[in-house]
């Protein structure tokens, strides 16, 4: 018989049981896929922050983890919204385990209105052939939002950042571009805090029900100090020669993956763009890795279809596509 249960994220192993059937499931059929490791899930829901509840719950028979539910819940804002990620190794599938663990983050789901869930679709695949979209779909989830999965191989030749640092420099004369690892110098920190706010306030959502985070520097160094121990942030951030800020690349490293580096945000304000900003940036941030994260092979980002310009940026990185994220949501 099968048993639904929440996991005390303080029993290790009953824990990294979970972990390992949501990781088996996650990444079945992916060979691009890139997860958030053990040592940082742990300590994300050992240690909760104030604006986000993480719920591990797991499918059991026999003692053996069928499949494994992760339910966030906002604390602050989009209250009305439950995200879920529902992953079941292959060989536990087509026995009703996905279904039982999508009726617990229902009940668990503390009122919630709206209910969203990524599903990553490899190359090669459609929302028609995948486990996770079929799976999806039969729930009643509708597609809203979808952004390319993107994979630049590492390090990053220098002969190509130097030539797209020597086209770019003269563009953005008039602007220039600092970087740091870890939490954000003190002189820097309002400019930074609000490149944050706005950039979660533009940030394509298709039509998805998602209100912006309101980032401030108290909300920011918070994040940071959460953070620290699991990723080291690494970031380059563009000011005119006057000091007004103009825009900012943000990559994660997690401590314990040696393979992958994550692409978070890349922002410039309207009123800065077309100075080829954003690839002094990434430039800059590349180089960075370089310097902090050398042993990386691969760094991951996501673009929506529909943001053009980042796209462009991408390509001439050499940024390929190996995913399709959609972004599903229902309604009840």
């Amino acid at each position: 018989m099968i048993e639904i249960a929440e996991v005390d994220p303080h029993d290790d192993a009953a824990l990294r049981a979970w972990h390992a059937a949501s990781l088996a499931g996650g990444t079945a059929g992916r060979p691009a896929a890139v997860v958030e490791t053990f040592p940082a899930l742990a300590r994300s829901l050992r240690e909760p922050g104030p604006h986000l509840r993480r719920l591990p719950v797991a499918a059991v028979e026999a003692g053996t983890v069928l499949g494994a539910l992760l339910l966030e819940l906002p604390l602050t804002e989009n209250r009305q919204v439950a995200q879920l990620g529902i992953a079941v190794p292959p060989e536990h599938r087509r026995r009703g385990v996905g279904a039982a663990l999508w009726a617990a983050a229902r009940a668990a789901a503390d009122g919630r209105t709206v209910f969203q869930a990524e599903v990553a679709v490899p190359a090669g695949q459609t929302v028609a052939t995948w486990p996770g979209a079929l799976f999806a779909r039969r729930l009643g989830f509708a597609s809203r939002h979808v952004e390319d999965h993107l994979r630049l191989a590492l390090p990053a030749a220098e002969d190509l950042l130097d030539r797209l640092a020597a086209a770019a420099t003269g563009r953005a004369a008039g602007y220039r571009v600092v970087s740091w690892a870890g939490p954000c110098p003190e002189e820097h920190l309002p400019a930074y805090a609000a490149m944050r706010a706005a950039m979660s306030r533009e940030v394509p959502v298709g039509e998805l029900d998602r209100a912006a985070v309101e980032y401030d520097v108290h909300r920011l160094r918070a994040e940071e100090q959460r953070l620290a121990a699991t990723y080291l942030s690494v970031v380059s951030l563009a000011r005119t020669r006057d000091g007004e800020p103009a825009g900012y690349t943000l990559c994660y490293l997690d401590r314990k993956d040696r393979s992958n580096a994550k692409q978070d945000d890349t922002f410039v304000f309207a009123r800065h763009r077309g100075h080829r900003l954003g690839v002094l940036l990434k430039v800059a941030n590349l180089r960075q890795l370089g310097r902090h994260g050398a042993e990386r092979r691969w760094l991951h980002s996501w673009t929506a279809e529909s943001n053009a310009p980042m796209r462009a940026v991408n390509d001439r990185f050499g940024f390929r596509m190996v995913e399709q994220l959609h972004e599903y949501e229902l309604a009840t």
